[in-house]
């Protein structure tokens, strides 16, 4: 059976969010960030894991079988990530590119959406109906996020998930088709995408481990980090320094690099982002264009 188009691009958007370099306080082709723990080798395996997932959820869909099926699939593949890694390396990323993922094969319909085209508006209410009825009397497992998300007050991945991924369709997307209407190459719009995310993200791996003052450092970077690149300034430098001052301090921003990588790869299926991975930085990013699945 041929892979499914949508879990081929999701999971080259998420190879593209881990070697986009530098970032601060991720796993990158340099270093670790503030992730000892971690590597670019693991986090790969880590990427064929989620793709594997993505694959079972999308011939569930496909099967027409009901939304339990899925949540169990999900539910596996944390398991498998975890014992097969140690770590819950790509857990924000199952969550968020499985809702897609199924999603999009389920074919919800709805009123509203965060998308300026049609294809974008569509799934981006399938995601949100979609997360209502996965999430509704449904109690959540104990997490760093959970507890966050009490104790900061903040929706994180699960407000996301409800507001049909407003961070990914009103805010990623279009910072990186500014980036290349302005005739920037695909790392800085990647980039850009990254910073204007920084801004606006309720990230509970942030609130986690620095609270909210290292939330408001993300933001204050991002805000530096997005100045930078629509001045044409040196923005490797400010993120090199950035991921120092990051690792000293334990910062991190898993909700970040997770969103990044779902709206790459949402990239990607439009044909707006090669899916092949190469180099950052070769050759000019495509014209910019409204958000629609590539012709297969």
């Amino acid at each position: 059976m041929p892979a499914d188009p949508l879990v081929a691009a999701l999971a080259a958007g998420l190879r593209h969010e881990l070697h986009l370099t530098p970032k601060p306080g991720l796993v990158d082709r340099r270093d670790a960030g503030s992730h000892p723990d971690l590597s670019l080798a693991l986090m790969e395996r880590s990427i064929d894991l989620v793709e594997q997932t993505l694959s079972e959820l999308a011939a569930s869909t496909a099967r027409g079988e009901p939304l339990a099926a899925q949540v169990a699939l999900g539910c596996q593949a944390e398991a498998r990530m975890l014992g097969a890694l140690g770590a819950n390396t790509h857990r924000g990323a199952i969550f968020l590119c499985g809702l897609v993922v199924t999603a999009q094969g389920r074919g919800e319909v709805g009123v509203g959406g965060c998308g300026t085209s049609p294809w974008e508006a569509d799934l981006s209410r399938a995601v949100a109906l979609t997360a209502r009825a996965l999430l509704s009397d449904r109690e959540l497992p104990a997490s760093h996020g959970t507890a966050a998300r009490r104790d900061f007050g903040v929706g994180g991945v699960v407000g996301e998930a409800l507001g049909g991924l407003p961070s990914v369709f009103r805010v990623a997307l279009p910072a990186w088709r500014a980036a290349t209407a302005r005739r920037q190459g695909r790392e800085e719009a990647a980039f850009a995408a990254m910073a204007a995310l920084m801004q606006v993200v309720e990230d509970t791996t942030t609130l986690h481990r620095g609270g909210a003052a290292g939330l408001a450092r993300v933001r204050a970077d991002g805000r530096e980090l997005g100045r930078r690149l629509e001045a044409g300034l040196d923005h490797r430098a400010f993120l090199s320094e950035a991921n120092q001052a990051w690792r000293a301090d334990r910062l991190t921003m898993g909700g970040v690099a997770d969103l990044l990588g779902l709206a790459l790869g949402l990239l990607v299926h439009a044909g707006e982002l090669p899916s092949a991975q190469e180099p950052w930085g070769a050759g000019q990013a495509l014209p910019s264009r409204g958000l629609r699945p590539a012709a297969p």
